[in-house]
């Protein structure tokens, strides 16, 4: 794989999915021109421009993981926060997981936080700019689910920890308001940590700051509240309802499902480490995950892809493509699940580019067509960046 810089120049493709409709077009020309795609050409034309010949291969507006922890490795979680007292060590580390992503043909990344803030802090620490959203350290309460995520707040310190955090270039603010899900009991999910007044009171403050809200919720109750609080998108969602799913719909909130997490603990080495009443727990919980993720995309809830890279069992960059196919598993059609991936993403993180004239350009290509095979995304050819000043 190639990460390119192209400033100037033309772009020969075999095809390109343009705009937000990912509209095929094929033997196309782009004209870029200070990094803005300007001209979009079905035919050759006479130039002296620099020219990049990717005539056997399709661009797509870049891939983007919407639930990222750049801290975290996937792998060995001690190891990983014993890093955290070393600038250096996680600086390395965190560089790292970032390349892995970009290798896969990821062009960005939000990320979901740490208790030191790491992933922030080497954003805001790099001599260049990083396609990287970081939320820095999570809100949370005393006591409660997230300690690896977010240091525990009294309920009188939430607004100061807010603009603590937008001091510090967060963006987004995440909020941990209930627990993860059980691996023992199904439908279980850990304790909610919010009422839905504070939580009003964490998105106002954000909104304030001129920021929105990543809230982790599971339980259709959490969820609810985040609806009703006005969160800019709900990460996780397991055991939603249908009709807190219409609820999402009405009220233009993304979901970033990341069925990944609990789909790969039954993958070896990791089972492992679970019963067989539990493992049957753990299929039966992201299979319906898969289900209310078909009916979301029937009702019109905008869903992103995110994989809680560096969670056990999930790797930054692969972790993408796993979560992809455990959406075309669920039965969503490839042009749907390229949706979810490219300009459902851009859309949440708030960027301006990808393919679409008048536009900063950011692509990622392959050789062969994702809309009749996703796998052909597991090897991207070249990808290009847009990181502005």
């Amino acid at each position: 794989m190639q990460s390119l810089k192209i400033d100037n120049g033309i772009i020969k493709a075999k095809k390109a999915l343009m705009g937000p409709s990912l509209h095929p077009v094929k033997n196309i020309h782009l004209e870029i021109t200070d990094g803005v795609l300007t001209q979009v050409k079905a035919h050759p034309t006479a130039t002296t421009r620099e020219v990049l010949n990717a005539t056997h291969s399709t661009l797509l507006p870049g891939l983007v993981d919407c639930h990222v922890h750049l801290a975290l490795d996937g792998i060995n979680f001690k190891d990983c926060m014993e890093k955290w007292h070393s600038p250096g060590l996680m600086a390395s580390h965190i560089k790292k997981q970032l390349n892995a992503g970009l290798e896969q043909g990821l062009t960005y990344f939000r990320d979901g936080g740490d208790r030191g803030g790491q992933a922030l802090t080497f954003k805001n620490s790099s001599p260049t700019n990083l396609p990287i959203k970081a939320s820095g350290a999570a809100l949370r309460i005393q006591k409660m689910y997230g300690t690896f995520l977010g240091p525990g707040l009294k309920k009188e310190q939430i607004k100061e920890a807010i603009a603590f955090l937008a001091g510090k270039n967060a963006d987004p603010i995440k909020v941990l308001v209930s627990g993860i899900v059980s691996f023992k009991e199904y439908g279980r999910v850990g304790p909610q940590q919010f009422d839905l007044p504070l939580l009003q009171q964490i998105v106002n403050s954000a909104r304030k700051e001129g920021l929105k809200v990543m809230a982790h919720a599971n339980s259709d109750e959490a969820v609810k509240i985040c609806i009703q609080a006005g969160v800019h998108s709900v990460e996780h969602g397991y055991f939603i309802t249908h009709d807190t799913l219409k609820m999402m719909a009405e009220k233009d909130i993304y979901w970033i499902p990341t069925i990944v997490p609990v789909a790969n603990q039954l993958k070896k080495p990791y089972r492992d480490r679970f019963t067989k009443d539990e493992l049957y727990v753990i299929e039966k919980t992201y299979k319906r995950q898969q289900e209310m993720l078909c009916w979301a995309c029937e009702w019109g809830v905008t869903v992103g892809v995110g994989t809680d890279a560096g969670a056990s069992g999930v790797m930054h960059g692969t972790g993408f493509h796993e979560e992809l196919q455990l959406y075309r598993k669920a039965g969503l059609s490839c042009e749907t699940i390229l949706r979810t991936a490219t300009i459902n993403g851009a859309k949440l993180l708030g960027l301006d580019s990808g393919l679409e004239q008048g536009k900063p350009l950011r692509f990622t290509a392959v050789a062969g067509d994702p809309l009749e095979d996703l796998d052909i995304l597991k090897t991207p050819e070249y990808i290009c960046l847009h990181t502005p000043c």
